[in-house]
């Protein structure tokens, strides 16, 4: 043994008592049959029925593959369910027993801390397995599945877990796509579209074709202006000096019509065209659809996007696209199933105060693990430094007590299942902090954390969307901070968007203004009720004019900032991110200010002039 080791182990044993708060909780395995399952959700505090998750549960209840992963149903002081209706609500349903950990006396104040980790997503399963190109793959993959389900552009499908694990087994092209993706980087194809063309070639038979094709994309092309790759870079090219972006659909549509031309050897002297097909879909007075559901209805299948000719289709990709959830099945679910068979009951959780050394030690057992997001450790760190870190019950899970000695080297270790934000925060805050740790969990858990819909803050007594207020809290907190409003990086933590919201009450006298259709026409409602709130408090008379003219546009002369505003925006609610929308509101208030200010100087002067 280092001297290191000595320092950690030393350091290790002294783990502090649990305080008055923690020694309150209590934490204990338990089989939860439907009808307990009833009598629990009796209790609950603002129930909210979430009907896909409830139906993806009772599913795996059904076909045995639900996993002891850890994560507790929890109850408060007053014995109020207050996290775990989805699951009890799915055992319900299944009319199968469940075994899970149930958390009682946990102080209801904390809600709004549950459910509020990173959502784990496929591609960090497949960073897990030691996958290359994870995230390119699993993007290829949805677009391969929803062109498949003729869904394109139509409706925003939702793919499974199982279909993902069903899709990937089946076509071992995928991976091979995404190398050849990889290694063309530097080519006029946009990174997204490039391994989706690539995989229908290599289905379709025509991998010498694409690499040819490919070749000529790239910056050391040779092909002259009449050949279909060379026009394609062309027209790209000419479209990058307007500054106009063409989106990765469009991109994949005009490169599948080069690749056939190309194949086929023919010669081109004109530009590659393709639009949308929205077949009878009823449209607005802006030239779009009037709904989604419209679309659906009305529109062909994947608004009649090319493909590559030959290309026989995705094997497994296509399913019931109107059930609530997809047919069991796949990798992860048959991992899980085994899991729960093999599962030995060795299940436990206790309370521990974990200081940095203990982090630091026990994240030597994190193998496998997703890729480690900076700024969602730091948005911890804030909380744990600025006294917001809230004890809410939720594990950090492993395979095997890691505070247990390891006897030799061939023993098996534990493994960090979940938790690894948290334990790197702790490290950054050099603070130590009360957790619930949860031993003994299956390893087959690994896959399940972490994936429902993250948990929204909640503001009974409010009538708005807790949603939208809690997007204009997010911004609020931007400025109260001097953080940039716009880009990533700076995130708040739950906590610290109440706070904000706390701290700023007329914020949601702001809402059903920013809900109304002259408003929703030029930004989100979470954009808009920050915006509203922001110009009212900087000048409360100046800032309902502006708001007047933006929503209505009467009486608008030609010099008035507000007209240009209102150009501007009109037909661009779609085509504009939230970003762009702020800073063309924000810019275009600034210049009202300063318009305004020079008016209202020159009105008084003429008046003092006329006294």
């Amino acid at each position: 043994m280092t001297a290191a080791d000595d320092i950690v182990e030393s350091e290790v044993q002294k783990i502090p008592e649990p305080s008055a708060e923690a020694a309150k909780l209590s934490f204990k395995v338990e089989e939860i049959t439907p009808e307990r399952a009833s009598e629990m959700l009796e209790t609950a505090v603002n129930p909210h029925e979430d009907r896909k998750a409830i139906a993806t549960y009772s599913q795996a209840m059904a076909n045995g593959a639900w996993i002891l992963n850890g994560q507790p149903i929890i109850f408060d002081e007053d014995g109020r369910l207050i996290d775990g209706v989805q699951r009890l609500n799915a055992c319900v349903s299944a009319g199968v027993p469940f075994k899970t950990i149930v958390a009682r006396n946990v102080r209801a104040d904390t809600l709004h801390t549950i459910d509020q980790h990173r959502r784990r997503s496929y591609q960090g399963v497949l960073e897990s397995r030691g996958v290359r190109h994870a995230g390119k793959v699993v993007r290829t993959m949805s677009k391969l599945i929803r062109i498949e389900n003729g869904s394109l552009g139509r409706e925003n499908l939702p793919i499974s877990w199982s279909r993902y694990d069903r899709v990937l087994a089946a076509n071992p092209e995928l991976l091979e796509a995404c190398d050849i993706a990889e290694a063309t980087k530097g080519s006029m194809l946009h990174s997204t579209a490039r391994p989706v063309l690539a995989f229908m070639a290599l289905r379709a038979g025509l991998k010498e074709e694409l690499m040819s094709f490919l070749r000529e994309l790239g910056p050391h092309r040779t092909a002259g202006l009449d050949t279909p790759p060379g026009i394609f870079c062309m027209h790209l090219s000419i479209l990058e000096q307007k500054d106009t972006s063409v989106h990765v659909d469009h991109a994949l549509a005009l490169a599948t019509l080069a690749f056939n031309d190309h194949v086929q050897g023919k010669k081109v002297n004109k530009h590659y065209v393709w639009e949308e097909d929205y077949g009878s879909t009823p449209m607005d007075d802006d030239g779009k659809p009037i709904s989604r559901a419209a679309l659906r209805e009305h529109a062909p299948a994947n608004l009649g996007l090319p493909l590559v000719d030959g290309y026989p289709g995705l094997r497994d990709g296509r399913y019931d696209t109107s059930s609530t959830t997809d047919e069991f099945g796949g990798q992860i679910d048959e991992e899980i199933q085994h899991g729960t068979q093999t599962d030995e009951g060795k299940e436990r959780v206790k309370m521990m105060t974990v200081t940095p050394a203990m982090a630091r030690n026990w994240l030597t057992f994190n193998s496998g693990n997703r890729k480690i997001q900076k700024n969602h450790i730091e948005v911890i760190k804030r909380d744990i430094l600025n006294g917001h870190w809230m004890l809410n019950a939720q594990p950090i899970c492993f395979t095997m007590d890691p505070e247990a000695p390891v006897k030799g080297n061939a023993a098996p270790k534990p493994r960090l299942l979940n938790g690894q934000h948290r334990l790197h925060a702790i490290i950054e805050a050099d603070v130590p902090i009360e957790v619930p740790i949860a031993v003994g969990i299956p390893d087959e858990a690994f896959a399940t954390f972490d994936t429902h819909a993250k948990r929204t803050v909640r503001r009974a007594g409010n009538r708005v969307d807790d949603r939208v207020l809690a997007a204009a809290g997010k911004l609020q907190w931007k400025e109260d901070n001097n953080l940039p409003l716009t880009g990533t990086g700076n995130t708040p933590s739950t906590t610290e968007i109440i706070n904000t919201l706390n701290d700023h009450p007329d914020m949601a006298k702001a809402f059903p203004r920013a809900r109304r259709k002259g408003m929703t026409d030029i930004g989100s409602a979470g954009v808009m009720t920050y915006f509203i709130y922001r110009v009212t408090r900087e000048h409360a008379e100046w800032g309902e004019d502006f708001l007047d003219g933006i929503e209505y546009g009467a009486d608008l002369g030609k010099d008035n900032p507000i007209l240009s505003l209102r150009n501007m925006a009109k037909g661009r609610r779609g085509g504009l991110s939230r970003a762009e929308t702020l800073t063309m509101l924000i810019e275009h208030w600034e210049t009202y200010k300063a318009w305004r200010k020079k008016k209202d100087k020159k009105s008084s002067d003429s008046q003092l002039k006329l006294v």
